[in-house]
């Protein structure tokens, strides 16, 4: 009896086709997802970056008013110590920073003279308020920025009739967002408390 070969069937046309197609569409929904994936990791890298330069500048601030002192709040004559007056806050600090002998000014902006126009920074002056530069970065929008002084005159603080010796301190609070590329944004809100290192006597 002869042995006959069974004939080598292989793939038709039509199923070749559809197997390219299904593997196209598996492909095309993975790209998708891993560069999808990869956007996201770049924009939360950037606003790591953001965040971490602003804290840079907020923690700059905050080590300057420290050692400093002859806190004044708000406008007028910058070499006057004086508190704030009322609870809506001041937008503007001016102090002495240690071993300088020109007044430095942080005060908020909006638009004109912040990074890129921006809606708003904080600017510092180290000349007595002659000239500015923003300290925070052109995808750090400042929205709201409010001193609290407290204690600047002799260190003395009225509640009252009575008088209260107390330690210079400025409270800073900090409003605004941060934007990346792509429309990305996280809003923020900062509180922090600074105490004048120097004793008064």
């Amino acid at each position: 009896m002869r042995n006959r070969a069974l004939p080598i069937r292989g793939f038709t046309l039509i199923e070749m086709l559809v197997s390219v197609a299904i593997f196209s569409v598996v492909m095309v929904v993975a790209l998708g997802a891993l560069l999808s994936l990869s956007e996201a990791n770049r924009r939360a890298e950037l606003l790591s970056q953001a965040t971490n330069n602003f804290n840079s500048s907020i923690d700059s601030m905050t080590r300057a008013i420290r050692t400093g002192s002859q806190y004044h709040s708000g406008t007028g004559t910058l070499t006057t110590l004086r508190d704030t007056p009322d609870a809506n806050g001041d937008t503007q600090f001016a102090f002495l920073p240690s071993g300088g002998s020109q007044v430095t000014v942080y005060k908020y902006n909006s638009g004109v003279g912040c990074p890129n126009s921006v809606a708003g920074c904080i600017l510092r002056s180290q000349d007595g308020g002659s000239t500015y530069a923003a300290i925070t970065s052109p995808d750090i929008i400042i929205t709201s920025l409010k001193f609290y002084v407290i204690g600047a005159p002799q260190g003395v603080q009225t509640v009252g009739a009575q008088s209260l010796s107390v330690q210079p301190k400025v409270e800073i609070l900090i409003s605004g967002y941060v934007t990346v590329k792509g429309g990305v944004t996280s809003s923020f809100n900062v509180q922090t408390s600074v105490t004048q290192r120097l004793y008064d006597l």
